[in-house]
């Protein structure tokens, strides 16, 4: 398959910052590729004694049973680094929240006739703990990369800065790859996350945004 490219194109956003109140300049990847599944489990095998056959059925044996072990409250270590896959629990709820479902069942009861029933229920208590059922939960998976990962990645990649679908700027240092075009991106929402923006901390803006279009 070759070396893969190892660098980073990025679009610096000029944005307005309205928890601020201030401009903000943030980072964010464009023209990002995607590595299929049959590619990736190419990739996997290269150097190796396995086949890309032999890669993709661990593979599928991981995406079967590693939801299976998650259900059963156990978290699972994938890596010799410390790769994680947990299980974790969402939802919640607020007094509104409580309110408006009294109001509702209050409402329903009297519908159906059972006023005895209605005018036991108190719209405005407190809020308890157990009003949060476990119906109003939902499952979800976390991984925890390590931080071993994330340090070779940073030792791996350099990054290009992409203005009206040229590099026009680029770091030193790191792996070596090809520049690209910004085509498309007119199109895409900004992205000011810190974990697709390649690690920006000023999250949180608002506004239009804009390429600065100048090189600091």
């Amino acid at each position: 398959m070759g070396n893969m490219p190892m660098a980073l194109n990025v679009q610096m956003v000029l944005s307005e910052n309205k928890l601020i109140g201030e401009k903000i300049v943030t980072p964010r990847i464009v023209n990002q590729q995607t590595l299929d599944y049959d590619t990736f489990c190419d990739y996997l095998a290269q150097g190796s004694t396995v086949t890309a056959a032999d890669v993709s059925a661990v593979m599928k044996q991981l995406e079967k049973n590693i939801p299976l072990i998650l259900g059963l409250n156990a978290k699972i270590v994938a890596s010799p680094d410390g790769l994680t896959f947990r299980p974790t629990v969402k939802g919640s709820i607020t007094q509104s929240q409580l309110k408006a479902k009294l109001t509702q069942r209050k409402a329903d009861y009297m519908a159906a006739g059972n006023t005895t029933a209605a005018e036991k229920i108190n719209v405005n208590r407190e809020l308890l703990a157990s009003d949060l059922a476990t119906s109003d939960l939902t499952a979800c998976i976390v991984i925890d990369m390590p931080k071993k990962w994330d340090t070779r990645f940073q030792q791996s990649v350099e990054f290009r800065r992409i203005v009206k679908g040229l590099v026009i700027e680029e770091s030193t240092g790191g792996g070596s790859g090809s520049g690209g075009t910004d085509e498309g991106i007119e199109d895409l929402p900004p992205i000011i996350d810190g974990e697709e923006s390649g690690g920006s901390e000023g999250g949180g803006s608002e506004g239009g945004d804009e390429d600065m279009g100048t090189i600091e």
